[in-house]
């Protein structure tokens, strides 16, 4: 049986202010919005804005030995396609958003990608990719 990826959901600590960073700044159009949680548009799969519970502790990272380059178990990352990288980046960079990492020319292990990561409000990194023919 074939699944596909319904919702991504992202925990944030001010829903009023993600809302506004992922509507205003991103450009997602609103699908639905609740009391505790905000839905957008963003192609076959919603991405789902859910106000965190304070008293919830945040995933621990892992005991093992830290790799340099892997992510601790556990965590996710979430990434979206654009057509031209150099453009996005302008664009949001001048409506504010932050980025960790900005365009940067592909390396050996990019897949053939060209990457940049934006923080979201709460600090969340979110990866940016333009495939490069």
């Amino acid at each position: 049986m074939l699944m596909r990826i319904q919702s991504v959901i992202i925990h944030c600590s001010d829903l009023a202010r993600s809302i506004a960073f992922y509507r205003d700044r991103l450009g997602f159009p609103v699908k639905r919005l609740y009391e505790d949680q905000a839905e957008f548009h963003c192609g076959p799969v919603s991405l789902v804005l859910r106000l965190a519970n304070p008293a919830q502790p945040s995933p621990q990272p892992s005991a093992a030995t830290p790799r340099p380059g892997f992510a601790s178990p556990g965590l996710a990352q979430i990434s979206f396609e654009v057509l031209d990288l150099d453009a996005f980046y302008a664009e949001k960079k001048n409506l504010g958003v932050e980025f960790a990492l900005p365009p940067a020319p592909p390396s050996s292990n990019d897949f053939g990608k060209k990457l940049a990561v934006l923080l979201d409000p709460d600090g969340f990194p979110i990866a940016v990719f333009q495939h490069l023919r």
